[in-house]
């Protein structure tokens, strides 16, 4: 192949043969005729200014070829109102060239396009659409002209769509910090078109041509969610007209990372971690650390979540990795957080045992009415959606239930509609006459000692975490974009609740775990304090 022939005019070759003709096969012997004519104008000493509009006419001059082969051998390809060879290429261009002008008007930005369909679509002078837009006539000719250029460029320019046109990712968005009033950031990323847009716009700016044609969408919708993420502060506008994500993404489950940690810490963080847990089983089992009376399986699910989530928050404070609560931004919505993604890769990376005890969407927490933290796993069938989803004042009730200052007997109406929701999500579980709580919560003075607990363990976790975080940074400080560094540690260092999963593996695999049921599956380590 000569340098005319790169891999990405290649790639785009392809895609065209492949948007026209129905099998594989036809649209590789295709691409192969296109790429042999090419080479034939290089060695033939034509000069060839623009590769790009160059392989868009080959193109489709052989593709009109192909087209009048067909016709001949098969009536299949084509309808029989094409009498001769060049109704053949006159219908086909004609065809062409209505799709490309569609294409070209849907990929206009903005006023540009506005302008055009209002002056040639709806037959309105300049001084009109002026007037429509709030902007003088001679802003709309310069606008129509740059848009007729534009239009002309793209229609002799080969384009074809991105890889999220057809496989489009998955991003899952928490935060560190307090979401704003609607759950900002998580709120803001539900729609497949957001997340892509942040996907694709992650590591480089993307303009809203660029993002139109990585997503297979037109500009109109484009726009929208660009300006709305632009305006929640997921997206920034990092040079005129071009769009970044604002926040770090990370793997999902970077499997491989996941085993150079288990190799490195396991089972010997675990042994210290259960040792200090059992020197310590009398106080953790007492009514102030266990206000359910679960037994000391099931308190194991809560126990070696919280305790090493305890030393890894203390770990990245003392190394100045996580960002100060004082130092996140302020949000539009009365939030004030820091978002972080997790892109889902897990249909591309080799599954292992520990897998389904890794937390769905990492551990989250909800702050405002009352302290709760979740860590969801895979299995049990729920994301941070569903735990995001369940109003506060649920939350909040069913604390006044556990600490004993509210009586199920004695709720109000409203009372009563808040515990039906906890009971429909078994937070709480009928047993009998009586109501039973399904999960884990701990008052003041509850949390005060495990917080000792915790601090007692630290001496032995910091090697381990120190360790662990240097691996976490090898693995991925290249591909976190220069802007956002400043919060790199503080999201990468969330790689250290491998600690956790890890640990829930090795517990399973001695059998000291309660067996997730229907009920209890749900909320084994979810952890409510004051």
């Amino acid at each position: 192949m000569t340098e005319l022939l790169s891999e990405e005019l290649i790639q785009k070759i392809y895609g065209f043969c492949r948007s026209k003709v129905r099998s594989e096969q036809d649209a590789e012997d295709l691409a192969q005729d296109i790429c042999v004519e090419m080479l034939k104008a290089t060695h033939s000493g034509k000069p060839i200014d623009n590769p790009n509009a160059f392989a868009w006419s080959v193109s489709q001059h052989v593709f009109c070829n192909w087209l009048r082969r067909k016709k001949r051998g098969s009536t299949a390809y084509l309808t029989d109102q094409f009498t001769s060879d060049e109704d053949v290429e006159q219908a086909y261009i004609l065809e062409e060239q209505q799709q490309l002008l569609r294409r070209e008007l849907a990929l206009l930005s903005g006023n540009y396009r506005k302008a055009v369909v209002m002056f040639y679509f709806d037959n309105m002078t300049c001084a009109e659409i002026g007037s429509a837009l709030g902007k003088p006539a001679g802003t709309v000719k310069w606008w129509l002209h740059d848009a007729k250029e534009a239009i002309r460029k793209g229609m002799n320019t080969m384009k074809t769509y991105g890889e999220k046109s057809y496989r489009p990712g998955a991003l899952f968005v928490a935060c560190q910090g307090l979401p704003g009033a609607g759950e900002e950031p998580m709120s803001c990323a539900k729609r497949k078109s957001a997340q892509n847009i942040l996907l694709a716009a992650y590591r480089q700016p993307m303009t809203v041509e660029d993002l139109c044609m990585e997503l297979g969408i037109s500009a109109p919708y484009v726009e929208d969610e660009v300006g709305y993420l632009v305006e929640n502060h997921l997206m920034k506008e990092a040079s005129k007209g071009a769009y970044q994500t604002d926040f770090v993404i990370l793997p999902g489950q970077n499997a491989e990372l996941g085993v150079k940690i288990y190799e490195t810490a396991f089972p010997a963080y675990y042994q210290k971690l259960m040792a200090h847990l059992n020197a310590n089983r009398e106080t953790l089992m007492n009514p102030v650390c266990n206000l359910a009376g679960f037994p000391w399986e099931r308190l194991l699910w809560v126990y070696l979540h919280i305790i090493p989530e305890i030393t890894i928050d203390k770990f990245k404070y003392d190394n100045h990795i996580h960002v100060p609560f004082r130092d996140i931004p302020d949000r539009p919505n009365g939030g004030k957080w820091i978002a972080l993604g997790f892109e889902n890769e897990l249909h591309t990376r080799k599954k292992h045992d520990w897998q389904p005890y890794h937390p769905s969407d990492g551990p989250v927490h909800k702050t405002e009415k009352t302290f709760v933290q979740g860590f969801f796993h895979y299995w049990s069938g729920l994301d941070s959606s569903t735990f995001f989803d369940l109003p506060d004042e649920v939350f909040a009730l069913c604390k006044e239930i556990q600490k004993g200052t509210l009586s199920i007997r004695e709720l109000n109406e409203e009372q009563k509609y808040l515990f039906s929701i906890a009971l429909e999500k078994k937070l709480f579980c009928k047993d009998g006459e009586t109501f039973r709580p399904n999960y884990y919560y701990v008052g003041r003075e509850g949390r005060e000692t495990l917080e000792r607990i915790a601090a007692g363990f630290y001496r032995e976790a910091e090697p381990f975490m120190r360790q662990l975080y240097d691996l976490t940074l090898q693995e991925y400080a290249a591909g976190v974009p220069e802007h956002l560094r400043w919060q790199m540690g503080n999201f990468l260092s969330n790689h250290l609740t491998m600690l956790v999963t890890c640990s829930l593996y090795e517990a399973k695999k001695e059998g000291v775990l309660s067996e997730p049921d229907e009920n209890s599956a749900y909320w084994l380590s979810l952890f409510a304090s004051e």
